[in-house]
């Protein structure tokens, strides 16, 4: 693409030639391919800017720096801007044609609950006749190719090199979770989104957010990005604050609710049992539609709401949305039931805050028929302020628990089993400390009896554990089942 139109709309000062060609765009040194313009960000562990002679050694034939940054010059053409990170953003949405204007885009934030909903509404739109990508933790998807997730929400390149790739796959909408880091790192800065869903605010990333007000006006901040309208859940106490904040400010939103009958959209439980919900749907205090949900919990309740509500305003016939929820029989490591001819009852799950893990159990204490055993643990070098709380919250609604490593990454497993411990010591149910998570699960097992739940949570969808710096293969999923065979 020549640079008059990688550049076209976009506020930045250079002096090469406007019919120039460049044939990408790198951000990451490591990246770069023979004709690239390199993207200079200034990240937090380290600044591109430094790395422009790495760039050009690897072909990089022009660079887009910052206008406050330090860097060599004379090595490669530059053109400078005053925010690297926001320009990344347009000239990707450039290089790529923009094809986010020719997608629905439902953006879906909180703390818990994005993946289900994104691939309830995924499931929805291809019910009613609309292929949908999908952008998540769990994975990509665009057109029929599926492939492992790196970020919930990547980087803006990334981003637009999808929606390319959903248009030429046939789609014609997207639904993607969209993070805290993402919204206040603008990587999703220039995309405007048909849909936005506010799921719930609750502890975790307090090592990236200076305090719990950044965290909450990064998650706003996907509001101002929407033109369609933006889904509110007010059962949450911030979610009733950003309705009512966002209401007054003019931006057009709608509130979803399975405690207010006077909300936009109001879900009715009639019937719940230990497998599923069956529910009743109003749109302003009218009958909109009946479903079963095939996920267990009031959570799931909830989600499906907010997917529901997101496919009526967007037009889609409430009867078809109903279908694409009934369709879903589960979401991979979403309070997953792990299949054995053992007889033993064991689900994993990805829940990693102290809200979500007090929804996991809530919903196992309804069903068991004898003990709750719960095996988590915590990550390493990310917030510590919720180890504690999540020891407490695991000890006043299991009858045992197995406190273990989830991914230590640099931290010592032992200090992190600590921090967890004071919450837990805090209650008067019996557990134990087992850094090896394997030798956890087995213990677990070894211990079960008829009519026990065990909740294997923290990792849920992923097969890996972080140990140090090495990646590692584990899949809670099949260890369970290598240790069922054992018996």
């Amino acid at each position: 693409m020549i640079i008059k139109d990688l550049f076209s709309g976009i506020k930045a000062e250079h002096n090469m030639d406007e019919s120039f060609n460049v044939t990408g765009i790198a951000y990451d040194s490591r990246n770069v391919e023979e004709g690239n313009i390199f993207v200079c960000i200034k990240g937090f562990a380290s600044d591109g800017h430094k790395y422009i002679k790495n760039a050009a050694e690897k072909g990089a034939v022009c660079a887009l720096v910052q206008k406050d940054a330090d860097y060599e010059e004379g090595i490669i053409p530059v053109a400078i801007c005053e925010d690297t990170r926001d320009v990344l953003g347009k000239i990707s949405a450039n290089f790529f044609g923009k094809p986010a204007d020719k997608l629905k885009i439902f953006g879906v934030t909180g703390t818990n609950g994005k993946t289900t909903i994104t691939y309830m509404i995924n499931s929805i739109l291809q019910t009613s006749g609309t292929p949908c990508g999908l952008i998540g933790t769990i994975s990509y998807k665009a057109g029929n190719k599926v492939k492992e997730s790196t970020h919930t929400t990547p980087e803006s390149y990334e981003i637009h090199k999808m929606f390319r790739e959903m248009v030429d796959g046939g789609d014609r909408a997207c639904s993607m979770e969209v993070s805290s880091h993402a919204l206040y790192m603008g990587r999703v800065d220039n995309v405007v989104f048909d849909y936005g869903i506010f799921t719930n605010l609750t502890e975790d990333h307090l090592d990236f957010h200076k305090d719990f007000e950044e965290y909450y006006q990064a998650k706003k901040k996907l509001f101002y990005k929407v033109w369609g309208g933006g889904l509110i859940n007010i059962d949450d106490e911030y979610g009733d604050r950003m309705y009512r904040e966002l209401k007054e400010e003019g931006i057009r939103v709608y509130s979803y609710s399975v405690q207010d009958p006077e909300a936009d959209y109001f879900a009715e439980v009639a019937y719940k049992a230990d497998t599923h919900s069956v529910v009743k749907i109003y749109h302003k205090g009218a009958y909109a539609a009946g479903m079963r949900i095939n996920i267990p919990g009031a959570f799931s309740v909830y989600n499906a709401l907010a997917a529901f509500s997101a496919a009526y305003e967007s037009g889609i016939d409430p009867q078809e949305a109903a279908s694409g929820i009934e369709s879903i029989k589960g979401v991979p490591g979403r309070f997953e039931l792990v299949p054995n001819d053992k007889g033993v009852v064991v689900i994993v799950d990805y829940a990693h805050t102290p809200d979500a893990l007090i929804k996991v159990l809530d919903t196992a204490n309804e069903f068991k028929k004898a003990r709750l055993i719960s095996v988590f643990g915590c990550g390493g070098d990310r917030d510590k302020t919720k180890r504690p709380m999540m020891g407490r919250a695991a000890g006043e609604r299991c009858d045992y628990c197995i406190v273990t490593s989830d991914n230590p990454r640099t931290e010592d497993p032992k200090g992190i089993l600590d921090d967890i411990e004071a919450g837990i010591a805090e209650t008067d149910c019996p557990y134990i400390m087992e850094i090896d998570r394997k030798e956890a699960i087995r213990k677990a097992i070894e211990i079960y009896e008829p009519g026990d739940v065990i909740i294997v949570a923290g990792k849920g969808h992923e097969d890996y554990q972080i140990i140090g710096t090495e990646k590692i293969h584990f899949d809670d999923k099949e260890v369970i089942q290598e240790i069922l065979n054992e018996k």
